[in-house]
């Protein structure tokens, strides 16, 4: 009988524990707005297209705006996609913690896939959510979460669950790419540097090499304890919710307070896997595809639609402060540094036409990356990087 009662009060101190381990309301201190799609269809020949915003898609700094399926062709004057997946098309991201997990949610347009006949059909939140995170600002060392299918992952589903929720770290440094000194390689490297412009970028690239949470939220590879769980929002149905205990990962809030990495996504197409790294360094202009159109009815990359990233959409911030990032002078990234065809190429992106040559992929003409359009700071940060000096906001 004694036996027996010491087992029951064991039994009972660990569901306690078990209990304790859920997570709690979550709380937000940061929230990212990335841009819609969804609100960007038009009629054309009888039948609904969607394009996508001037500038919201940059293939040069790993940034998607692709919340549509592979094919997208002009449609009268606009290039544009006759199938959109609402519920991969992010509007808003946020994150925050309390004092034992990390919160993060990630909202979408909708639950709804849309095709051009006009049908919209409820599929419910069943991509793939992910949040990077880490403290080098191009992604080197980082983590990799994923919850998969929140709508579907268990009943109901606006309770946390620790299914279908996994979680992988960079331990090389080849997120942010192989290239560059870093690597003992040629070549520039970087999240603004693409494999594009540099080979070496994807060369033996593992992306996220080592499982941290493999199976179910279970730590160390599925050997631990409960780490991470996911949820859809009890007061949005469009809302995905997750929650990862930083403590035992080993971070403090200074840790997340340093953060310089934070990457949101949605996937239900291309690429899903940790083991891409950053996508601009997985893929080439040519087979990552664009939603941006070039000439002659074709992308900016001279081909039809989009590549091996689709029904993919992601923004991006920091958390710790940081200083400028300017882009590099060579406008058109021919490898050639700063020359005649770079002020080509500059004066027909600013007239709003192609990069030049054809097949180029141009930088944008935000040159200090302020978030404004081309101004006078512009050009006193491009003088200043072109006498070799520092990245500034406005020159000295």
């Amino acid at each position: 009988m004694k036996t027996t009662s010491i087992s029951l009060l064991l039994a009972l101190a660990g569901c306690a524990a078990a209990a304790l381990a859920q997570p709690a309301t979550p709380v937000y201190q940061y929230t990212f707005n990335d841009a819609v799609t969804g609100d960007n269809n038009f009629q054309f020949g009888g039948f609904r297209y969607y394009s996508v915003d001037a500038g919201a898609d940059r293939y040069q700094n790993d940034i998607y705006e692709r919340p549509i399926a592979q094919s997208f062709q002009l449609q009268g004057t606009s290039y544009a996609s006759e199938e959109y997946h609402a519920y991969t098309d992010i509007t808003e991201a946020r994150i925050g913690w309390d004092n034992r997990y990390v919160y993060v949610s990630i909202n979408v347009f909708g639950l709804d896939k849309r095709t051009k006949d006009g049908v919209n059909a409820i599929e419910g939140l069943k991509a793939r959510y992910i949040v990077r995170l880490g403290t080098d600002a191009d992604g080197r060392n980082s983590y990799f979460f994923a919850a998969d299918e929140p709508g579907f992952a268990s009943f109901p589903n606006t309770v946390f669950t620790n299914l279908k929720t996994e979680g992988w770290r960079d331990t090389d440094q080849d997120v942010g790419g192989r290239g560059g000194p870093i690597h003992g390689q040629p070549g520039p490297s970087g999240v603004n540097i693409t494999k594009t412009q540099n080979l070496l970028e994807e060369f033996g690239m593992n992306g996220y090499d080592a499982a941290v949470i493999l199976s179910d939220g279970i730590f160390n590879g599925g050997q631990g304890p409960l780490v991470m769980w996911q949820r859809v929002s009890p007061t949005s149905p469009t809302t995905v919710e997750i929650a990862i205990d930083y403590v035992t990962l080993g971070w403090t809030q200074a840790t997340l307070s340093n953060l310089r990495f934070v990457d949101f996504a949605a996937v239900a197409g291309g690429p899903l896997g940790p083991e891409a790294g950053l996508w601009n360094d997985k893929f080439t202009g040519l087979e990552a595809g664009s939603p941006n159109v070039g000439i002659g009815g074709s992308n900016e990359f001279g081909t039809q639609s989009l590549g091996d990233i689709y029904l993919a959409d992601n923004v991006r911030g920091s958390i710790a402060p940081v200083g400028p990032t300017c882009d590099t002078i060579d406008f058109n990234n021919d490898g050639a540094a700063f020359d005649p065809t770079d002020i080509d190429a500059f004066l027909s992106v600013f007239s709003e036409g192609p990069c030049i040559p054809a097949g180029a992929v141009c930088n944008d003409i935000d040159f200090n990356n302020d978030g404004s359009l081309f101004d006078p700071c512009d050009v006193a940060a491009f003088l200043l990087q072109f006498s070799e000096g520092p990245c500034t906001t406005c020159g000295v």
